[in-house]
């Protein structure tokens, strides 16, 4: 350990270069680099008797050491060791009071456990072998592009794994750090509550850790032995905060996948890695003009083509129709006024749960109240009667369609409910009528033509009632849902909702948009939605913003949205202030599900490869 004057010094001297990083804004590897540069000064001087300086036992042999996860042994000593995992943010992302009440919670967390050593390790990366992988990811993009010249994507990531192979040719070596906390205890139960305790206060201040396996162990004790290698700070040092990660999402969620854009201010390219998220589904929020739509078709695109699945869009105005026909995609186009929805076939469905379901698909679509809505599920409910008695004798078979209701036997049993209002028996009436006329029968159903991994458009832009096109969104939905109800975890199908708020603002009780976002992954659907507002999602706006994968938020040019976006992205009132507020169309500020840090891209459409 530093003797108590060193130490002081050191910590007055790194106190020092911090605060020059607070007021001037300086890059955190500068300010390290500058800290590394007084270590070894330090470190010469201590070699040439100038100062009393020694890192552990020095070049001694360490004794007996024995090692379980979390804690170590040496001879009589114990020691807890947590690993750092990742630090959510750096230090310009803090204000100067912020930035000082960290600093002093740091400190107290710190000063809570005792002695603790924070060991700062630079750890080297096998060049040769991670030469070799760049070398044979590079040589099977270039086999890829032979079969696919026009892929974007793959140009993009060759280029860049190109240039990283360049790099490291040119001499610049590969390498990582890693960040340890070391606590003295007395025995090992006392090592690992302290350790707990640790990791909890340090969470309490934006710093996920967790507690060290034996791996980890193993090659911490190597480098503490290999003394050249490591750098051993007491507890004075201010926070970590010159030593935090840049604000970035985490790698492996951007860099590989779907390409989304490029970002902006360092130009790197970002993709969508979708197949590694917890949660697939895509949810873009901006005003009329941002470039929703574009991005909406683009990222649906590039799913069909990247994973060979389904991709049906539902088409309100005709002009995702209009835009996939200029950009040469080839679609199916499929219109409700001639195939039908299929809404009395329950298929394989328990009975119950189907007309609980098709109550809610009308009273969802038609905005009825609790009454009118229990009027309709006694008139469905006695509608199946005839099903459900066949259904108690039979297995599902060719015959069970004979046996399913008509809607005029629905509009019967409204006239046969005794006690019913004139006013609401009428306006059912109206309601079982028009849905009649665009689900005439069970056979030819849209959900049936949904059978290739092809891209398809449910074409209601010819419909002028808000309630039908609510109506057959929501039935598609739900039919699709169920189709697919298989718990595999594999993608089988992707659903594009664009001015999704036409069926979500008004949900009540039931929704099948919040059923797909949370259980969506487990049955292999994709939802992508895009809206104007957050107020748009209604009042399960935290659900979707909570589990959805991949969130993109446009400028609407109001602080208070972005005020909104605070609660679920890192970012501070400079940022909304200099630059959220002025992003143009097509730029948007990105968020992947279970990373705080978000990433501002300027995106990549269809369009923009058209121009």
């Amino acid at each position: 350990m530093l003797g108590e004057l060193n130490s002081k010094m050191l910590a007055f001297i790194v106190a020092m270069l911090t605060l020059i990083a607070i007021a001037t804004r300086l890059p955190f590897f500068i300010v390290l680099d500058a800290i590394m540069a007084v270590l070894l000064v330090l470190m010469v001087k201590s070699e040439r008797g100038g100062l009393n300086f020694s890192f552990g036992k020095g070049k001694k042999q360490v004794g007996h050491v024995i090692v379980k996860d979390g804690i170590y042994k040496i001879d009589k000593s114990i020691k807890g060791v947590l690993v750092v995992d990742d630090i959510p943010f750096d230090y310009r992302d803090l204000s100067d009071e912020k930035l000082r009440a960290s600093i002093v919670s740091f400190h107290k967390v710190l000063d809570a456990m005792g002695e603790v050593q924070i060991v700062f390790v630079k750890k080297a990366i096998d060049t040769t072998e991670f030469l070799n992988k760049l070398f044979q990811r590079a040589q099977n993009l270039r086999v890829y592009l032979e079969t696919d010249p026009s892929n974007e994507r793959a140009k993009t990531e060759l280029q860049m794994v190109e240039e990283m192979i360049n790099k490291i040719k040119g001499g610049e070596a590969p390498f990582r750090y890693a960040v340890y906390f070391i606590v003295n205890a007395g025995t090992e139960k006392e090592a690992l509550s302290s350790i707990k305790m640790l990791k909890k206060g340090l969470e309490s201040v934006g710093i996920k850790a967790r507690i060290a396996t034996k791996n980890d162990i193993y090659d911490l004790l190597q480098d503490r032995i290999k003394f050249h290698k490591k750098v051993a700070f007491p507890t004075t040092v201010p926070y970590l905060t010159v030593f935090s990660l840049p604000k970035t999402p985490r790698f492996e969620l951007l860099e590989d996948g779907v390409y989304i854009g490029r970002e902006i201010g360092t130009n790197r390219v970002v993709f969508w890695n979708f197949k590694k998220m917890i949660n697939q589904h895509v949810l873009l929020v901006g005003p009329t003009g941002a470039g929703k739509t574009e991005t909406l078709i683009s990222l649906a695109y590039k799913v069909n083509m990247f994973a060979n699945i389904p991709v049906v869009f539902f088409d309100t105005k005709s002009d995702i129709r209009l835009r996939l026909k200029k950009y040469g995609i080839k679609i199916k186009v499929l219109n409700p006024l001639i195939y039908n929805l299929g809404l009395l076939d329950p298929g394989n469905q328990n009975l119950d749960s189907y007309i609980t379901q098709l109550e809610s698909i009308i009273t969802n679509s038609y905005q009825l109240d609790k009454y009118t809505a229990a009027v309709l599920y006694k008139a469905l409910k006695n509608a199946f009667i005839s099903y459900e008695e066949y259904k108690k004798k039979n297995p599902i078979g060719e015959k069970y369609k004979d046996y399913l209701p008509t809607w005029d036997d629905v509009l019967r049993q409204i006239e046969s409910l005794e006690d019913l209002q004139t006013q609401v028996r009428f306006y059912l009436n109206r309601i079982i009528t028009q849905i009649k006329n665009y689900d005439r029968d069970t056979s030819n159903s849209i959900i049936d033509k949904i059978n290739s991994p092809d891209i398809y458009v449910i074409d209601l832009s010819l419909l002028k009632s808000e309630e039908i096109k609510r109506l057959i969104m929501l039935t598609v939905l739900t039919k699709i849902y169920h189709k697919y109800h298989i718990a595999d975890d594999k993608l089988k199908i992707a659903l594009v909702v664009d001015e999704a708020w036409t069926i979500l603002k008004d949900v009540d009780e039931y929704s099948i948009i919040v059923d797909i976002i949370k259980r969506g992954r487990g049955y292999g659907i994709m939802l992508l939605m895009a809206t104007q507002n957050i107020e748009d999602l209604g009042q399960h706006s935290d659900i979707y913003l909570e589990n959805i994968g991949l969130i993109a938020f446009m400028n609407n040019g109001d602080k208070k949205f972005w005020q909104e976006v605070l609660r679920f992205v890192n970012i501070n009132d400079d940022e909304i202030k200099n630059q959220l507020m002025f992003l143009g169309r097509g730029e948007a500020l990105m968020r992947f599900i279970t990373d705080p840090r978000p990433v501002v891209v300027r995106l990549d459409t269809l369009a923009n490869s058209s121009n």
